[in-house]
């Protein structure tokens, strides 16, 4: 709905028709070239863009680190300077660059995926008032993208990957960490 409103207001679609289009020539790709069917397309275009993240979100993850192992530091500077707003703010600044800290990387794979996503939501919308030729559902099963799925294993499947997708990222994360912040 929201995303919707955006594009009626803003015009979201032109701004991002690139994206689109390289998420309609991948999902293409998946389908036509490996033979997958729609849904399945969906999912490793998904998986796809996750894995391009892979470099800003170990940035992020650093920089949580970084943020983390100075923590004590930081709060020393916000006591010091507890009734200066603008002076601490300087040197929490200054304190970053010196340490090489970037506050705002947690935000990066965000914000990076956020265009992406919209892109995937814009072509999908256009595949479910213009569904493309060919097999559409899960093994089958779903004879449309459009239509609801009546089946339930194919979302316990699609339930069970997301989970496991999770658990396997907060296992990484937890790896990289201090033994203290487990």
């Amino acid at each position: 709905m929201i995303v919707a409103a955006l594009h009626l207001i803003f015009g979201i679609s032109s701004v991002l028709q690139p994206i689109e289009d390289a998420v309609r020539w991948l999902l293409e790709r998946f389908h036509y070239d490996v033979g997958l069917p729609w849904a399945w397309c969906i999912v490793a275009t998904t998986i796809v863009v996750r894995i391009c993240l892979v470099p800003l979100t170990v940035k992020q993850i650093h920089s949580m680190q970084a943020l983390q192992a100075h923590a004590p530091e930081m709060k020393e500077l916000q006591k010091k300077y507890k009734g200066d707003r603008q002076k601490l703010n300087e040197e929490m600044m200054k304190f970053y660059r010196e340490n090489n800290i970037n506050p705002a990387a947690s935000c990066l794979p965000l914000l990076a995926q956020l265009p992406v996503f919209f892109a995937l939501f814009f072509v999908l919308k256009d595949f479910a008032d213009n569904p493309p030729e060919g097999p559409l559902g899960w093994f089958g099963v779903v004879p449309s993208i459009a239509d609801p799925a009546t089946d339930h294993w194919s979302g316990y499947l699609l339930l069970a990957i997301y989970a496991g997708s999770q658990l396997a990222s907060t296992w990484f994360m937890s790896t990289t960490m201090p033994k203290a912040h487990r």
